[in-house]
């Protein structure tokens, strides 16, 4: 039985695109063979590009903004039944096209992540993260001949990296009370981070302002019990930490900085 704690790892990418002949696989490292790979790229494009028809699309923009990323998922996969695909989709331009459609929107290309069935609920519990992630570490990619075994393999290391819990998981809480997930190195100033150590089983308070009202920290602490319970089922100990010394110390570990602070 797989514990909330667990950290989901893929199984694979399989990376395709659209060739002015039709798509194609350009990388795999999963167990599908080549015609399983195609089969799952085409449908997975289809529905995807019935979502997202180029008519719809503005001419490609560099750099590539978040919201020219989408995700789609799970699906299942033939032939696989313990092993489920999400899929990221985003265009990038194109070197050498005689499709005039592919030299102004761009080359679609679609990035499926592939993962054993039983972590479908941990990894959409991260659901959120995976876009804005994505956007970040696919920076380099602009053209379609940046998308080479080196690059994506580089991908695959990262995205992994995102569901195993490598990377840190840090919340605020927005004025009027609502959960929000924040993603970068560098995070803006807030009155409160909510850090989660899984190595620990702690799900860290950082509270940066001394007089935060009563109110304030009762909308922060009910949050982290909301978290606490729907990410991992009650299993962390909810941990308040307000000394700037001890914030820092945690800021530095997972390798963040706060917009205007210096802590050192």
């Amino acid at each position: 039985m797989v514990s909330e704690l667990d950290s989901p790892k893929l199984v694979g990418l399989i990376a395709s695109t659209f060739s002015d002949k039709g798509p194609i696989i350009v990388y795999n490292n999963t167990p599908l063979d080549e015609d399983e790979a195609m089969v799952l790229a085409i449908k997975g494009m289809t529905v995807i590009g019935l979502d997202n028809p180029l008519s719809e699309h503005e001419t490609l923009q560099t750099p590539r903004k978040e919201e020219d990323i989408k995700q789609f998922g799970p699906f299942p996969i033939r032939d696989y039944s313990n092993l489920r695909a999400l899929a990221i989709s985003f265009s990038v331009k194109a070197k050498d096209t005689n499709d005039k459609r592919i030299e102004t929107y761009g080359r679609f290309c679609v990035l499926f992540l592939i993962y054993p069935v039983e972590y479908t609920r941990m990894i959409l519990d991260s659901y959120g993260l995976i876009t804005p992630y994505f956007s970040i570490i696919s920076r380099n990619i602009t053209y379609d001949s940046d998308l080479n075994s080196s690059t994506l393999s580089k991908i695959f290391k990262k995205m992994n990296m995102l569901f195993q819990g490598v990377l840190p998981r840090i919340f605020t809480v927005t004025e009027s009370g609502l959960l929000k997930e924040l993603v970068g190195k560098g995070i803006k100033h807030c009155d409160s981070f909510l850090v989660v150590n899984k190595s620990k089983r702690e799900l860290q308070v950082l509270l940066l302002d001394p007089d935060m009202s009563v109110w304030r920290k009762r909308k922060i602490y009910r949050n982290a019990s909301i978290l606490n319970s729907n990410l991992y089922r009650q299993k962390m100990s909810i941990v308040t930490v307000s000394e700037w010394e001890e914030i820092s110390k945690i800021l530095k570990q997972n390798n963040l900085s706060v917009e205007g602070i210096n802590f050192s």
